[in-house]
C-alpha cells in the first residue's frame, strides 16, 4: 500500500558549509540554512517525494524488532 501526503510541492537543499537539509514549499525564494544560516539560494533544490510506502516500512520494522531479539538474547 502507497499514500501520498498532500503537500505535493516540497523541497530540500544540502548545505555547502554544514552539510545538513533543509526543507522549504518553494525553490525560488530567499533560503537560509536553518543551522549555519549560510544563503542557499544558488544550492541545487530537489524534489521530494511523499510516496509512503507501507508494505517496505513494515517490513523494515520486523527486521528491526528480529535484530532487537537476537541482541537481547546474546546478553
Amino acid at each position: 500500500m502507497i499514500l501520498m501526503l498532500g503537500v505535493n510541492n516540497v523541497f530540500k537543499k544540502i548545505c555547502s558549509r554544514c552539510v545538513n537539509l533543509s526543507y522549504s514549499s518553494t525553490k525560488n525564494d530567499r533560503w537560509q540554512c536553518p543551522y549555519c544560516l549560510k544563503d542557499l539560494q544558488f544550492e541545487r533544490a530537489f524534489h521530494i517525494d511523499h510516496k509512503i510506502n507501507y508494505v517496505a516500512i513494515s517490513q523494515r520494522l520486523e527486521q528491526l524488532r528480529g535484530i532487537g531479539v537476537y541482541k537481547s538474547q546474546m546478553r
